[in-house]
Formats: C-alpha cells, structure tokens, sequence
C-alpha cells in the first residue's frame, strides 16, 4: 500500500508542481524576440466574430468597447452570428451599420456559429471574442502583432479577473492566475495547449471548419495548428476583463462543460496521445491529460493511505481527511468560507469533482453544444 501511496502522491505533486516549475525552468532558457505595436507599419485587416444567443442585455455595452478600440477604424470588421436568438439580439444588431449580422432560426452551438461566420470572412485575420468581457482598447494591435511574428499561428488574450466579492471567487482567481503563470512559460518555451476562448486571433486560411457538437474551439483550432508546426503564444497585454464567478456552483457548471469538451476533443482527436504526432505531447499529456486523473490519484492516495500501516500514513490520511471535511464543511456552511483555508479546500476539491462529472458527462452522453450565460 505504501507504494501505490507514493505514486499517486508523485504523480499528483508532478501535475501541480512538478511540470509547472519545469516548464518554467526550461522557459527561461529560451528567448523571445517581441515587437512593438508602435513599429508596425501597415495593419492588416480584421474582422471580429462573435456567436451570441439572446443577448440583448450585454449587446449595447459590447458594440461600445468594441468601436473604441485602438485599431485603424477602416480595418476592422464586425461580424456576429446570432444562434437562433429568441429576444431582441438580433433587432438590435440589425439596427448597426458597421456591423455583419447573420442568423438563422435554430439554435446549434458555438462550433456551428463558428463554421457559419468563417464563411463569410474575408480578412486575412480573424479575432475570436465573446460578448460578456470587455477587451481592453489596444488588446488587437498586440494580438496581430504577435501574429504577424514568423511560425506563430495563434495568438491567445488574457483574461483579467476583477473585483473577487467573495473568499471562494479569490480562490478561483488564485487558480487561475496560476494556470495563467503556466500558460506563460509554455508559450514562452513553445507552445500553449489552448488558448483563452473569449479572445483569440489566428489567420483566417488557417481556420479547421469545427465538427458538429465541438465544445472546445479554444482548444482545437490551436491543436490543429500546432499539429502543422506553428506556435500557439500567450500574449499577456492582450488583455480583456470579466468577472469572477462569485460561488462554487457557478464555477463547477462552466468547469464541468469544458473538462467535457475536453474528453470530446480527446477522443475525436486520437493523435493528441501519439507522441510523433503531437508536437506538443509532453505539454498536453502533462497540463491537460493529466490534470484529468488526478481526483482518482487522490483517491488512491487517500485509500491507501488508510490501509497501510504505520504512524507516518496514519498521519497523512488524517490529514487528507481533515481537508475534505473542511471542503465538505463549507459547502454546507457558507459562512466558514470566510476562512481561507475553508474556501481553498472547497474549490480545490469541486475542481476535481467536476473532473469526475464531466467523463460521467460524456460517457453518458450528456453533451449539448448549446452553451449557458454563466
């Protein structure tokens, strides 16, 4: 038993310790040469695609970020696609000169909204955006920038946290700076395995039409072309704003769908697994693979931990079962969440839950590319 609890503990301290401070080792032996958006002489034209359904409420405010963009105003395009919108999206869009709607009556899901779109782009590049974040006014200029840089084939935007209102939300922010940091040092080094989907650039001619139902665009358009040998970067000044989800619930419903999305693409993409295949095997098998196994490396970790003997593993499943209790605890008592302690044991364990929920997902089934306002 001790054996199978060290393993486990290797392979759980390898996922979340262990690559990360490698990959970022290895990063800083690489050296990246940038250019200044300020240098550039003449800008390429860009259309902005975005798939809303029934979003009337956010419509206003994001046509408004949009037209105050620093990026000349004669090469930039809009185009939405509305997905079988039922309210006033479409009256409202409708109404907008420098604005390309199109539509159509049945709602089918991002992916389709997508292929409909790149149909009728005519730029060269083409900017994926959502319509909940606010893009920050010079975020396109540094995202066509890195994309006009020899090899690279997309370019991904970061998404900036704000204003966390609770224990559990600065949490999840905490998290996700930290797969940011990581996000960082493989693009640095090579390649991310993704990018932010609520912005990304890639060349237009570079485009893979999506198969029907694909949950995760944001993770196959950039496999794809990394699968063709160009570099899918992090451009950390490409910023866009939203706001943290402000309960554990909310963050596990968005979580579940993309780890879904995630056996989706694993299994309709095999080649992900083939090492002379994926140029970027070690990063996927280590971020994105792995990350799925580990609530079972805990498990093991735990059971084994209960049935060896000897004061040492005593100890340690006592204490992996104090922490779940406290996870259990807070989900049941909200206001033990103000305890740091509380709240990180809380959204560390429905992390992984939703690891386990999202393979009952698609196991069963359970995928609809009809996606939900979180």
């Amino acid at each position: 038993m001790d054996f199978l609890f060290w393993l486990a503990f290797a392979f759980v301290a390898y996922t979340y310790v262990g690559y990360p401070l490698g990959i970022w080792a290895l990063s800083r032996f690489r050296r990246e040469d940038l250019v200044d958006p300020d240098v550039v002489g003449e800008w390429p034209a860009v259309t902005v695609v975005i798939a809303v359904h029934d979003e009337a409420a956010r419509i206003k405010a994001k046509l408004a970020n949009l037209r105050a963009l620093d990026y000349p105003p004669d090469r930039l395009h809009f185009l939405f696609v509305s997905d079988g919108s039922t309210d006033a999206t479409e009256a409202i869009l409708g109404r907008e000169p420098d604005v390309t709607l199109l539509r159509y009556s049945e709602r089918r899901g991002k992916a389709y909204a997508l292929n409909v779109a790149m149909a009728h782009v005519e730029t060269p590049i083409v900017v994926f955006a959502d319509v909940r974040q606010q893009i920050e006014p010079r975020a396109l200029r540094h995202l066509v920038t890195r994309l006009l840089q020899p090899g690279v084939g997309a370019v991904s935007g970061e998404l900036v946290h704000v204003d966390p209102r609770t224990r559990a939300a600065a949490h999840i922010g905490l998290y996700w700076r930290y797969e940011k940091w990581i996000r960082k040092a493989e693009s640095r080094f090579a390649s991310t395995v993704g990018v932010t989907g609520a912005l990304y650039a890639i060349r237009r001619e570079d485009y893979t039409p999506l198969e029907p139902g694909t949950l995760l665009d944001d993770f196959e358009q950039p496999m794809h072309l990394a699968r063709r040998g160009r570099r899918v970067v992090f451009e950390p000044q490409a910023v866009m704003y939203d706001e943290l989800q402000e309960d554990v619930a909310g963050e596990r419903k968005r979580k579940i769908r993309t780890l879904t999305g995630n056996f989706q693409s694993f299994v309709r993409h095999r080649w992900l697994f083939v090492p002379w295949q994926n140029p970027l095997w070690v990063q996927f098998v280590s971020h994105k693979w792995f990350r799925l196994l580990v609530p079972y490396a805990l498990g093991v970790m735990y059971v084994s931990s209960v049935l060896a003997p000897g004061t040492f593993y005593q100890a340690a499943a006592t204490l992996q079962g104090a922490f779940y209790m406290l996870s259990f605890a807070g989900a049941a008592i909200p206001t033990l969440r103000r305890s740091r302690l509380v709240s990180f044991a809380e959204v560390f364990v429905e992390l992984n839950r939703a690891s386990v929920l999202a393979l009952r997902n698609y196991l069963e089934g359970r995928i609809d590319a009809r996606w939900e306002k979180t």
